[in-house]
């Protein structure tokens, strides 16, 4: 298990959650003296061996675990102990009931593409991290517009001067994306999406690529401030001249569907409603 350990509801969900599943059997893996992994001491863990993930928490929880177990193929299992909770299969009081289901294999596992960012000044790779969600450029705390060219498969796309890029997966095309104006996929898609945020002109509209496509985005004027970052949990400061490269991941995350809601009926009820 994976928790929000800033969350005392999540704290004690997983202490419910630890005993349901022992007394069935299941050999829990967590840190010495602990029920569950908190963000923190996930980097260092070898999860090899490891069945199944449960995240108990928000969508950042979701996104940082999701990108740790991808390394070892381990499936994860979300619990909306958030506000919106788009990438959770599970509210709090389904989790318990479905606990049966989950021992007798009656799931399945659906898996999401992710990003491989790199970072390069001149011939130098400075920087790497995969995203899950998304890959954005913007100038952090400061109101300032960044000029950036972007290129796809080597070609020149647009110069665009704007508050910032997006480029994203189809999951998370229901995140920063669709808040910029961007187009809601179906997660099963294979393509990269491109938003400009808040550009200064009429003619830059969101792209859609295919997955197999290498998104590159040189910076001309930035400031001291401009960053990347990966699912708002990663960022680097870039420099003028700088390219970040932008491409499909050979890892993916596999997220553990029981059937509880379609992705229509997730959207009309996490994102139209609220």
């Amino acid at each position: 298990m994976v928790v929000n350990d800033r969350k005392q509801a999540c704290l004690d969900l997983a202490e419910e959650l630890a005993a349901c599943l022992q007394r069935q059997g299941v050999e829990l893996f967590a840190p010495a003296g602990a029920t569950a992994f908190s963000l923190d001491n996930l980097a260092n863990e070898d999860f090899s061996g490891v069945d199944l993930a449960f995240v108990l928490g928000d969508d950042g929880t979701f996104l940082a675990t999701g990108r740790a177990m991808s390394a070892y193929r381990v499936p994860v299992l979300g619990v909306n102990m958030g506000r919106v909770g788009f990438l959770a299969e599970l509210e709090p009081e389904q989790l318990l009931p479905a606990v049966p289901l989950l021992l007798k294999g009656r799931y399945s596992v659906e898996e999401r593409l992710m990003l491989s960012c790199a970072m390069l000044r001149g011939s130098e790779q400075l920087d790497h991290c995969l995203a899950f969600n998304d890959v954005v450029i913007n100038n952090g705390i400061q109101a300032r517009t960044v000029d950036l060219d972007l290129f796809i498969d080597g070609q020149e796309i647009h110069s665009y001067q704007a508050d910032g890029l997006i480029i994203s997966t189809p999951t998370g095309s229901t995140g920063y994306c669709f808040s910029a104006g961007g187009p809601i996929m179906l997660p099963s898609m294979d393509a990269i999406i491109i938003v400009p945020i808040c550009p200064h002109t009429f003619f830059s509209r969101p792209i859609v690529t295919s997955a197999q496509s290498v998104v590159e985005v040189v910076c001309r004027h930035l400031s001291d401030d401009t960053v990347f970052a990966a699912d708002g949990q990663y960022r680097a400061h870039i420099q003028i001249g700088d390219k970040l490269r932008v491409q499909l991941s050979e890892r993916k995350v596999g997220l553990v569907r029981l059937g509880v809601s379609s992705p229509f009926v997730r959207l009309k009820n996490k994102i139209y409603q609220t």
